[in-house]
């Protein structure tokens, strides 16, 4: 079972869908080899790959289950390995009738393929009794007819239109409470409405952060952005901005592409931002 980290009166159980890597190259064209010195402790493979997870995190909250994001789904697409976030659920003695709430910090394949699971030829909520909560920018954004059906996004088709007519879809704008304790943050950029999860309970905090980050490097190096960012430089002001009162505030990172245990904190070490990773 996932260990639970405990933010004040929050619990929040990170759990895995899948592990795998990517070339650096590949990851972050812009970025120069060399510039990767610093980092090739978190780097593998000699320096080639980034160890890459997809990792949602089941939160407790105001007598509330959320799950933040449901990673890839498993919808037999090539080049794509299936996921196993039901069983990694069922591990942790998650049930998908548990789940009160389904917030998706963006609507990109990794983040939404287990909002639907296929039922014989329909794709229907794997999470039956749970209000799905997406920012409402970023929802009519993608499920525009014109994005939606283009090519690439089939995701959206599988596992966020489904739900329309399937699931409670609850809409919401800027900072958004979840719970008293869960509150959302806009960091635009790597999609259009990209949100984080503030967490802020008795005294303590820390922060969902979505793919504000895909790797640590990144919120030291906040120039930095991967290839699937849709607006780099947006992104990176975003990442500038958060990753800052990460910092300044001492909060507790929680990021789901990054190798477990997915969590540490932006710590000023002999005058230079680093990363610790861990509580």
């Amino acid at each position: 079972m996932p260990d639970t980290i405990r933010i004040g009166r929050v619990e929040i159980m990170p759990v895995a869908d899948q592990r795998t890597k990517g070339p650096v190259a590949f990851l972050f064209p812009s970025v120069p080899a060399d510039a990767w010195a610093p980092y090739r402790d978190l780097l593998i493979d000699d320096g080639q790959n980034v160890p890459v997870s997809v990792t949602s995190f089941v939160v407790r909250s105001g007598g509330q289950t959320i799950l933040v994001d449901t990673g890839i789904g498993a919808k037999g697409r090539q080049l794509i390995p299936d996921g196993r976030l039901p069983d990694a659920l069922a591990e942790a003695g998650v049930r998908p009738d548990d789940v009160d709430v389904v917030f998706t910090t963006h609507i990109h394949i990794d983040h939404v393929g287990w909002h639907t699971t296929l039922r014989g030829e329909s794709y229907v909520p794997t999470f039956p009794k749970a209000r799905y909560v997406f920012v409402r920018s970023e929802w009519e954004h993608f499920t525009a007819p014109d994005v939606a059906h283009a090519a690439g996004n089939e995701h959206v088709v599988d596992c966020v239109l489904p739900l329309r007519d399937a699931a409670e879809v609850v809409l919401v704008d800027g900072e958004h409470k979840l719970t008293d304790d869960l509150t959302l943050l806009p960091a635009p950029g790597h999609t259009p409405s990209h949100s984080c999860v503030a967490i802020v309970s008795d005294g303590e905090a820390g922060m969902i952060i979505g793919d504000l980050a895909h790797h640590p490097a990144q919120l030291i190096e906040t120039a930095w952005s991967p290839v699937f960012d849709m607006d780099p430089a947006l992104a990176a002001e975003s990442r500038a901005r958060i990753a800052g009162r990460l910092e300044e505030e001492g909060l507790l990172v929680l990021a789901g592409h990054f190798p477990a245990p997915n969590h540490g904190r932006l710590l000023r070490v002999e005058g230079r931002r680093s990363w610790r990773s861990g509580t």
